[in-house]
């Protein structure tokens, strides 16, 4: 009997550790769900002027799985940029990191982790993390990991944001992020 009993508190032990890791915080962050004729994938959003500009679409040259995002953006002028964000979910507060892929050309202005419903940006308040190290520009024949870290000081529902000031066949994909120890 006490066997049985410390099989089963193994097991759900280990089933919780095993379900704990297969939730992904950022919904659809491998970016393989799309709705038909939509140029961002589920989960996603941009605001509708940028929407309107054409500037996102699925692409097969994925990190991994079968679809990526690709960006292209030439400013117009000086400080001119676009952003594209998550849904919104839930994180504690502490340190988290974002890990995402890229490939391709551009200059990423920042990511930020920013309260729901909130404006993001590239300097911390009370409502907005950026991420640091800043990515900035870069170029890249093959798919390179990124890694930022935040310190979340409030537990509150938040959205990831990514500004870029100029994207030329800019890929991204497998955008996660974890709580860190």
């Amino acid at each position: 009997m006490k066997k049985k009993l410390i099989l089963a508190a193994f097991a759900m032990i280990a089933y919780g550790s095993a379900s704990a890791q297969t939730v992904p915080i950022v919904a659809n962050g491998d970016m393989e769900i799309w709705t038909s004729g939509k140029q961002l994938p589920k989960q996603w959003s941009t605001f509708h002027t940028i929407e309107r500009e054409g500037l996102f679409s699925q692409s097969p040259d994925a990190h991994s799985g079968k679809s990526a995002i690709q960006v292209n953006f030439t400013p117009q002028k000086e400080f001119d940029n676009r952003r594209f964000f998550t849904a919104p979910f839930n994180l504690e507060a502490g340190k988290h990191q974002v890990k995402l892929f890229l490939k391709g050309s551009g200059d990423i202005r920042f990511i930020a982790l920013h309260k729901k419903d909130t404006n993001a940006a590239g300097k911390n308040s009370s409502t907005n993390i950026a991420g640091t190290p800043m990515v900035g520009k870069f170029e890249n024949k093959e798919w390179k990991e990124f890694t930022l870290d935040f310190d979340i000081i409030d537990t509150d529902s938040y959205q990831l944001t990514i500004c870029f000031n100029a994207a030329d066949k800019l890929l991204i994909d497998d955008v996660a992020v974890s709580k860190l120890k």
